[in-house]
């Protein structure tokens, strides 16, 4: 990858960072503070459907280190070394989702279950979509460079399918069908926008039957294992 290339693709994304954080929060958020979120059970078989990706041992907890695993599946498969520049930072923007939104529900065995995963989102990310917005988007914009494989400054189909494919086991005629629904200009890219936007939708939006609630997976199709590399 040019170091010209990438540099560029990193300051499209910086410079759109505030505008999606905005436009996507905007849409998403009914109103900024709630301290009672209610959830409801579009979001609810949403985070099942995280949860059940992530236990991959099948214990019925989850833990930092699964989701340290699904960030070390994705370096492995473009062969990014976990203690390079991009592998540390995305390692970084797991340990924060970890550390902001799910770790204070994760008690002294620092796991949650379930019901444990769902409480820490409802409190943590729901409560404040405003600010939730905010830390997702340099959690999606680490995942994004990683996922940029040609260092174009955009997500392909191709790249977009080995991301599901090798972060939480999606298959590839889901994943291509999900592709095809996020790519809101039809050119055959993802641009940071809208992935951002898929990313905030899939975690904050309440929304029956769109097309982001199935970024990891159709909720009750089959999980694959994710891919060994």
């Amino acid at each position: 990858m040019k170091k010209k290339t990438k540099a560029k693709a990193l300051a499209v994304g910086a410079a759109a960072a505030a505008t999606a954080v905005a436009a996507g929060a905007a849409i998403l958020i009914g109103s900024r503070y709630r301290h009672t979120a209610a959830v409801g059970r579009v979001r609810l078989n949403k985070f099942d459907r995280w949860f059940d990706t992530l236990d991959t041992d099948g214990n019925g907890y989850i833990t930092e280190a699964n989701l340290n695993q699904a960030a070390a599946r994705v370096l492995g498969a473009r062969g990014v070394p976990v203690e390079s520049p991009m592998g540390f930072e995305l390692r970084e923007a797991t340990e924060r989702l970890w550390a902001e939104f799910i770790a204070p529900k994760a008690g002294y065995q620092g796991r949650v279950g379930r019901r444990e995963l769902r409480a820490a989102l409802a409190e943590h990310m729901l409560s404040d979509q405003f600010a939730a917005a905010a830390k997702l988007a340099s959690i999606a914009d680490a995942y994004f460079a990683i996922a940029d494989e040609d260092g174009d400054g955009l997500i392909s189909s191709g790249e977009f399918v080995q991301l599901l494919r090798n972060w939480h086991g999606v298959d590839y005629q889901e994943s291509h069908r999900v592709f095809e629904y996020l790519d809101a200009d039809h050119d055959n890219r993802i641009s940071p926008d809208e992935w951002r936007s898929a990313i905030f939708s899939f975690f904050l939006g309440s929304r029956r039957n769109h097309p982001a609630n199935d970024l990891l997976g159709k909720v009750g199709s089959p999980i694959l294992a994710p891919a060994e590399v």
